[in-house]
């Protein structure tokens, strides 16, 4: 790596290195899960502190560009992955069409009593128990979003079990007679990731996540399904067209 770094211009030391390191990524250079060198290499590299490398990375990392994965190292980013549901395709079709293999792995299941938001979303009595799903959503292999989806007893009944690993997210409800003319209500939000959303989807916590919680509502009115997923803000966006 060539060292670009002039010490006698006004442009702050770590926007050169920036440029320096965007230059390497968009001339193809590095490409995307490329690792690049490390904190202590590219101080060397260039003669400047750990500081100003560490401000560097972070501000690619904070606009997509870079990856930390602990324990790994610093890696290129991926293009970010694009879903729209105005589009009517599902996340999965999306992930398809981009040339990405979906994916899931199954946590656990299991009956609980839930807490008070659930129960109200699902529109449940107190005491009311539900069926709770936990999965990692999958692209090309690698996590991307971390699935707790909630099912009323009633419909948790008629899942089926073997289309929790396949198809989109509601791909085990579509035997529900419930499903026909259902609705999904979205909301969506920027967090930062709590110690189980980092463990599953191989950030470091309080990396920027995308919750998106929904609740899929029968054509009568009723509660099917409250649903709550959190995806790497480094890996996907959620696009929304007027």
């Amino acid at each position: 790596m060539v060292n670009t770094i002039d010490r006698s211009s006004p442009i702050p030391l770590h926007y050169q290195l920036k440029q320096v390191l965007l230059e390497k990524i968009e001339s193809g250079d590095w490409k995307p899960e490329d690792m690049i060198p490390t904190e202590q290499e590219l101080q060397n590299t260039f003669g400047i502190s750990r500081t100003t490398v560490r401000q560097t990375l972070g501000e690619l990392v904070f606009e997509g560009r870079l990856i930390r994965e602990r324990g790994r190292g610093t890696f290129v980013a991926q293009p970010k992955m694009t879903h729209s549901p105005r589009e009517h395709m599902s996340l999965t079709e999306t992930l398809k069409a981009q040339g990405i293999k979906p994916g899931w792995d199954i946590l656990d299941t299991h009956w609980i009593t839930p807490v008070k938001d659930v129960r109200e979303q699902l529109q449940l009595p107190e005491g009311a128990r539900v069926y709770q799903i936990r999965r990692v959503r999958l692209a090309g292999e690698k996590p991307i979003g971390y699935h707790i989806a909630y099912i009323p007893e009633m419909v948790a009944e008629q899942i089926n079990h073997d289309m929790l690993t396949t198809g989109g997210s509601l791909n085990y409800l579509r035997g529900v007679g419930l499903m026909h003319e259902s609705l999904a209500k979205r909301t969506i939000e920027a967090l930062a990731a709590s110690q189980t959303e980092a463990k599953y989807l191989h950030i470091d916590p309080g990396s920027p996540v995308l919750l998106i919680s929904r609740v899929v509502i029968s054509a009568t009115g009723m509660p099917i399904e409250y649903m709550q997923a959190s995806y790497r803000g480094d890996r996907f966006k959620y696009q929304i067209n007027d």
